[in-house]
């Protein structure tokens, strides 16, 4: 209660000055007296409100859903809030910035006679803002439209000095945060993804955790896509922090634990085997790689089930070892110089779904919030990858960081 109330302070504060300052500007507009009064009313008093009442219910409401309807409601509501205060910011930014000089001019300024048409800074300014402030518009339409599901492969080679020879040339796929709750009753853009995945003939495929938003009911009616996944070596998945039932006020103990039961049988009912915290060996030709697995692990609040020592006990002295955890602050935390595995596969941030990449250049609102965040990452020997993810949570949208298959080949290093 404490938290949706302070939530929702901070939320009128924000709509409030954003508001406050644009009706500064929008009362010189020189719109007919009758038309600026309806827009204004609308943008100033009944769009600020309708979207404050929507907090505060949604609030209320997603701690008691029993279903991911909910979450998706409020993806729908987040996208058009949005939609509408997204530009109103980049407005005032560069309607704000552009006053700066104004505000700090000391000495008038002479008028100067003009031999052409002129254009004040206010006007200037108002429309170099309106142009601005298009931008987060059309790129948030891209990403709700097209952005979410337009999947791509991302290759990698990596050699290890101790990787079995036997093993050479083998390719993993892995792929994250699958969702399925957002993506309702449309299956269509996941046929697309596992078409994706078949494409480029793994040996083994390897799911990083969140099947689910919160519900066990989100997996029903997805056997006919996933079964179709097809690896020579297995499929292997975990489980991720949306896979607890923890994000919701359970009505008793026992609702909550079947519900999570659910969740773990829809893993192997889509044809993945769930490690949780366990290990299994691969082989091939009478070499070996080990498999682990470890159950959620995240600084608070997301819980912390993982158990890397269990895991760990379950190999067999394989030279090389591959590590699933969802979560990659637990590589910095118990995997980097504690435990030798030689790759760790994650996900978890999903590059918080927007960000700009552009050759080695990588940005996204999550490396303020993520050590590791996205892609490739080594210290000493050991390597870890963070996949962006493959659906969404939240926002119905992706923005410069689009849904990511990753395809490993694994080789062994030549040496002299």
């Amino acid at each position: 209660m404490r938290y949706h109330l302070a939530f929702l302070f901070v939320l009128v504060l924000l709509v409030g000055a954003i508001d406050w300052f644009l009706w500064q500007f929008w009362s010189k507009n020189t719109l007919p007296p009758k038309i600026k009064k309806v827009l204004g009313v609308i943008g100033f008093l009944i769009l600020p409100v309708g979207f404050l009442s929507g907090f505060f219910v949604f609030g209320f409401l997603i701690p008691d859903a029993n279903s991911h309807e909910v979450y998706n409601a409020f993806s729908v509501f987040l996208t058009l809030f949005l939609f509408i205060y997204l530009p109103k910011v980049f407005f005032l930014f560069v309607y704000g910035v552009g006053q700066l000089p104004l505000l700090l001019q000391r000495k008038t300024i002479k008028k100067r006679k003009r031999h052409y048409p002129g254009i004040s800074r206010a006007k200037f300014l108002s429309q170099i803002g309106i142009i601005m402030a298009t931008a987060p518009f059309v790129a948030l339409l891209f990403g709700v439209f097209k952005g979410r599901f337009a999947f791509y492969t991302r290759h990698l080679k990596l050699s290890f000095p101790n990787f079995p020879t036997a093993f050479d040339g083998l390719k993993i796929v892995q792929i994250s945060d699958l969702h399925l709750g957002s993506f309702g009753t449309n299956r269509a853009p996941l046929k697309e993804a596992v078409s994706l995945i078949n494409e480029e003939n793994p040996d083994i495929v390897l799911f990083t955790g969140d099947l689910v938003n919160n519900f066990a009911g989100e997996t029903r009616d997805w056997e006919a896509i996933f079964g179709k996944i097809k690896a020579s070596m297995g499929k292997y998945s975990i489980l991720g922090n949306h896979d607890y039932g923890d994000y919701s006020t359970w009505s008793s103990k026992e609702r909550k634990a079947a519900n999570f039961k659910s969740i773990v049988s829809a893993n192997r009912r889509l044809g993945f085997q769930l490690l949780r915290n366990e290990s299994v060996t691969i082989e091939k030709d009478g070499a070996k790689i080990a498999l682990s697995g470890v159950e959620n692990w995240g600084h608070p609040p997301f819980p912390q089930y993982g158990d890397i020592d269990k895991a760990w006990q379950q190999t067999n002295g394989e030279t090389f070892k591959i590590l699933m955890s969802h979560d990659p602050d637990h590589w910095d935390a118990q995997v980097v110089g504690k435990k030798p595995y030689d790759l760790t596969l994650a996900g978890h941030t999903h590059g918080m779904q927007f960000g700009v990449e552009v050759g080695n250049f990588n940005w996204s609102p999550a490396k303020y919030k993520f050590k590791r965040w996205a892609g490739l990452y080594q210290v000493g020997k050991q390597f870890l990858y963070v996949n962006r993810g493959l659906g969404y949570l939240g926002m119905p949208a992706r923005v410069g960081m689009p849904p990511e298959i990753t395809v490993f080949t694994l080789s062994a290093a030549k040496t002299n």
